[in-house]
């Protein structure tokens, strides 16, 4: 029987709180950049398309969350009531977007597809000195997630977590792979 039927062993249900270093208790915040608008000819295509990159986006969210990361994602939140497809909208949820990725630690880029509006937050967040990580679509977010779950806890064979191992034992491991 598996360890994650059990909610008091599974880790995703029970998270211990997220303490970033230096003893501040606010979580650090990764604005998600992905893209939004659809660039597919055929209206069928252009539904998909969209609800693909939505899909995207609410999975980076996810992800970065179950990691204790505060994600940021004006394209998700904006667009509940502004219309993307007019233009004085648009650039107010541009405008407002980047306000949000001036208080963001970092700016993260999900996929491997960079569009108009990403190359403007990428362009902004490097002229504001923050850090710009690339992720492609699943290898690189799978593994992050499997490494920071993997940090946090370490289950034993009869689903108890033990301590984690120290960083020189880590290190070790590490090597393995």
């Amino acid at each position: 029987m598996s360890n994650i039927k059990n909610p008091q062993n599974n880790p995703l249900k029970n998270p211990a709180p997220v303490r970033p270093p230096g003893g501040s208790t606010t979580p650090k915040t990764v604005y998600v950049c992905s893209p939004f608008r659809p660039t597919a000819v055929s209206e069928a295509d252009r539904d998909a398309e969209q609800r693909s990159n939505i899909e995207r986006a609410l999975n980076a969210c996810r992800i970065l969350a179950m990691m204790g990361i505060q994600p940021l994602a004006p394209h998700l939140y904006f667009t509940r009531f502004l219309k993307d497809e007019l233009a004085a909208e648009r650039a107010a949820g541009m405008q407002f977007g980047l306000s949000w990725l001036e208080q963001a630690d970092e700016l993260w880029v999900f996929g491997d597809t960079v569009s108009e509006g990403m190359a403007q937050e990428i362009a902004k967040a490097k002229e504001l000195g923050k850090s710009v990580h690339t992720l492609s679509e699943s290898r690189r977010v799978a593994e992050l997630l499997v490494e920071s779950l993997a940090q946090k806890y370490t289950l034993t064979g009869d689903g108890q977590q033990e301590m984690q191992p120290k960083a020189a034992e880590s290190e070790q491991h590490n090597d393995e792979r």
